[in-house]
């Protein structure tokens, strides 16, 4: 809830709906997922959430708002989970089909320590999905309070150090290096005019379908493109430079 440039984004309104509802209806999609679970911060700022999942019957694990890998960690061993399948709550258009996908990889690829769709980025920035056993968050617990995890969690670390951790990922044949992550306001806008268009109850839409109706009307994808979706990875090589000293 204390994001900076878009405060309370997670719960904002969409169909009088929160975000945060769309993206657990979405997941309620998967075939694969057992069970699902909504990770906060224990911050008096972060009660919302958890009034949230109160009231639709959402499991809900409270830990440190920083230390992202130690509430993973403390997540998955306070509802026994092997593996963790990790979602941002700010993707509003997470796809069940392309999750299933990635586990599926992760199911014949089990002794990996990370399986994921953004290992080489093909797929449009928002859709991310990242799948790693407990073990993984394990071996990263001893490095887990240095700031850059704080920002990137694991990902790209992991990605960086073949040496230490053994990774996977999908690729789409033909890139949509899109942005459809919810950051700016016009991140905001952006995804409720898709929703007013292709949302139907009981139902869900796929990637495939936006990326149809961005073709049949530009126009949309045009709200929030002044948002390069490169910069979290510029970003990340000029912070891993300045914390590199304490990993």
């Amino acid at each position: 809830m204390s994001s900076t440039r878009l405060p309370g984004k997670v719960l904002l309104p969409v169909l009088n709906k929160p975000i945060l509802w769309h993206i657990c209806q979405r997941l309620k999609f998967s075939k694969k997922i057992d069970e699902l679970c909504i990770s906060t911060s224990d911050n008096e700022s972060d009660d919302p959430i958890a009034d949230f999942a109160k009231k639709y019957d959402i499991k809900c694990y409270r830990g440190s708002e920083n230390n992202l890998i130690q509430r993973h960690l403390n997540a998955a061993k306070f509802f026994n989970a092997d593996i963790i399948v990790r979602i941002n709550a700010d993707c509003p258009f997470v796809d069940p089909e392309i999750v299933d996908d990635v586990i599926s990889v992760y199911e014949q690829n089990p002794n990996y320590d990370f399986v994921s769709n953004d290992k080489i980025p093909t797929f449009p920035f928002g859709l991310n999905v990242e799948i790693m056993p407990k073990r993984t968050l394990e071996k990263f617990l001893p490095m887990s309070e240095n700031p850059i995890f704080y920002e990137y969690f694991i990902s790209l670390y992991i990605y960086d150090h073949p040496e230490f951790f053994t990774s996977i990922g999908i690729e789409l044949n033909k890139p949509n290096l899109l942005r459809w992550t919810l950051d700016y306001k016009e991140d905001y806008d952006f995804v409720k005019k898709i929703y007013e268009i292709l949302y139907k109850p009981n139902q869900i839409f796929h990637m495939k379908d936006i990326l149809l109706l961005l073709k049949e009307k530009p126009d949309i994808g045009k709200i929030n493109s002044m948002y390069d979706t490169k910069l979290a990875y510029l970003k990340y090589k000029n912070d891993k430079e300045k914390y590199k000293k304490n990993i």
